[in-house]
């Protein structure tokens, strides 16, 4: 019985080590998104403020580099937001299988 709950200690203290990354993961995709979507806002003020006043090449290099670099943040985080959804929706789904393979194993004629 003591090597079983080991076992069980064990594999609590690895699901624990996989939140712990995969809410630092997060916290790097939200802020990638943020700053990746702030920089598109930026390059549309920008792009307001030519319209408004007149386009100069500095301008338009300011609004080049806004959304080239809000593109290099926004694309990674955001596959990697979808990563970690599906991760943890697969865990879920995971879970609640076993959980029902574990009520039918309880549930059956001479268990």
């Amino acid at each position: 019985m003591a090597h079983d709950a080991g076992l069980d200690r064990a594999g609590r203290e690895a699901d624990d080590d996989v939140a712990v990354r995969r809410a630092r993961l997060r916290r790097i995709a939200s802020g990638g998104q943020r700053a990746g979507y702030g920089l598109y806002v930026g390059a549309l003020v920008l792009g307001a403020i030519g319209v408004r006043t007149s386009y100069t090449p500095a301008l338009s290099t300011l609004i080049a580099v806004a959304l080239i670099v809000g593109s290099m943040l926004l694309a990674p985080t955001i596959v990697m937001s979808y990563g970690i959804k599906a991760a943890e929706r697969e865990e879920r789904q995971a879970a609640a299988l076993a959980a029902r393979g574990a009520q039918t194993t309880d549930t059956e004629p001479g268990a």
